[in-house]
Formats: structure tokens, C-alpha cells, sequence
């Protein structure tokens, strides 16, 4: 019986221990059906600000805004998603060429691909951002703007929540 019980023991403070941690592992995590918005409402299917009829009201969006983000959003999820591949692919490229370590010249040609792809969705995220921007009024901005919750625990912030940086 003990001995049971001392096999059992570690496997379930491991367990607990793994349950504690944030998700991810301060990765991004996807995107759930249903996300919670900032008043407490449901939001759209991907949890998109946009899609919430709380803050659309609150902050006076026309559906005709709404669809035009909800279309620049989709063009850009596709943008990324073949960007975020290129990158990974180039990274995965530069590490067999570390791995092998027999041409520093193709290791140099590839991180500065690497650097590229990276300046290159870092570009696309910001040409984004504009054009959501240039469909709101400059109240609708201002709004928007005071709703956003402050600190880490925003989309997109490595808190997931219910874990605190001390």
C-alpha cells in the first residue's frame, strides 16, 4: 500500500504542477470560438472587437464599417498565415545550415532572409493597424481607445490571465 501510494504521489504533484502553468509557455495562444469581451460579452466567433454588439454600439461602428475590417482581417489572417510559413521554413533552412556548419556565407545569406521575413510581417501587422484605423472616425478611435484595458492582460500580452509576473 505505501508503495502505491509513494508511486502515486509524484505523478500527481507533477500533474498539478502542469496544470499551474500558463499556456503556451508565454507562446500566442489561437484564437478560441468564443472569447469574452472587454464589458463581459460574447464577441464574435473569433473574438474579434468588431464583432461584439457592445462595443460596436458603444462606440457608434456602422455595420458597413464592421464588414469592412472584417474583410481586411480576413486578407490580412491570409497575408500572415503564408508570411508566419515563409518564416518558419527560412528558420527551420537556417538551422540545418548551423547544423552543419561548413558554410558561414549561406549561414549569413540565410539569417539576413530570416531578418527580412521578419521586418516583413512586422511591416504587414503595422500597414494593417492603419488601415483598420483609417475606417473609424476620429471619436470612434478616441472611444475605442478608452475602453482598452491597461497592462499586460491585453490581447495579445503575455499574461494569460490568471498568472502574474511578480
Amino acid at each position: 500500500m505505501k508503495k502505491t501510494f509513494l508511486l502515486i504521489l509524484p505523478a500527481l504533484l507533477l500533474a498539478a504542477a502542469v496544470m499551474a502553468q500558463c499556456p503556451g509557455d508565454g507562446q500566442k495562444n489561437i484564437r478560441i470560438e468564443k472569447r469574452i469581451g472587454m464589458d463581459g460579452t460574447h464577441m464574435g466567433a473569433r473574438g474579434q472587437w468588431w464583432e461584439n454588439p457592445a462595443i460596436a454600439k458603444q462606440i457608434g461602428l456602422s455595420d458597413e464599417q464592421a464588414k469592412k475590417i472584417d474583410a481586411l482581417a480576413t486578407a490580412h489572417r491570409k497575408e500572415m498565415i503564408k508570411m508566419e510559413a515563409d518564416l518558419k521554413i527560412s528558420r527551420m533552412e537556417l538551422e540545418q545550415l548551423f547544423d552543419k556548419m561548413d558554410n558561414e556565407t549561406a549561414i549569413r545569406k540565410k539569417a539576413a532572409e530570416v531578418q527580412k521575413l521578419q521586418e516583413k510581417i512586422y511591416n504587414a501587422r503595422l500597414e494593417h493597424r492603419l488601415a483598420v484605423h483609417k475606417q473609424l472616425t476620429a471619436d470612434q478611435r478616441k472611444k475605442l481607445l478608452e475602453m482598452r484595458p491597461l497592462g499586460k492582460n491585453k490581447a495579445g500580452g503575455k499574461d494569460c490571465g490568471n498568472c502574474r509576473e511578480k
